[in-house]
């Protein structure tokens, strides 16, 4: 599904008392909420839309990683995340793997996905292979 499917759902276009076109609350007597795929607290256009504004991607397995390892995600990571990214790009790496503080994710450079993410506590053997640069941020 994407942001236009998802909006769509929403009941858009309205015109607002003061003239300006706008969004407004479907019109739901019951007051219900609209399920638009909610997962684990986030809907499902909070997900693309987080997609659409960040410099990287998430594959399935980091985002199921960050969760089940409870590694703090935050936009000041996203952001080193994402300098680290440009770092590797601009020396031509491929896979990388990106070290921010206690964090650490192997990055398929190319495509801009992130492939798997760990915390200090998880880099138990200290080995990382199928590597080809190492970025810290």
């Amino acid at each position: 599904m994407n942001i236009s499917e998802l909006y769509r759902n929403l009941n858009p276009t309205s015109i607002r008392t003061d003239g300006v076109e706008g969004v407004r609350p479907s019109q739901n007597p019951e007051n219900k909420k609209l399920d638009i795929g909610k997962t684990s607290n986030v809907s499902e256009f909070e997900k693309v839309l987080q997609q659409e504004t960040r410099s990287f991607h998430l594959s399935q397995h980091a985002e199921t990683r960050i969760r089940s390892r409870e590694i703090p995600w935050d936009p000041h990571i996203e952001r080193r995340i994402a300098k680290g990214f440009d770092q590797a790009e601009s020396k031509g790496s491929r896979e990388a793997l990106i070290l921010a503080d206690d964090l650490a994710v192997i990055a398929n450079v190319k495509s801009r996905t992130v492939v798997t993410a760990m915390d200090r506590s998880q880099m138990k053997e200290k080995i990382f292979t199928n590597i080809d640069s190492a970025v810290l941020v």
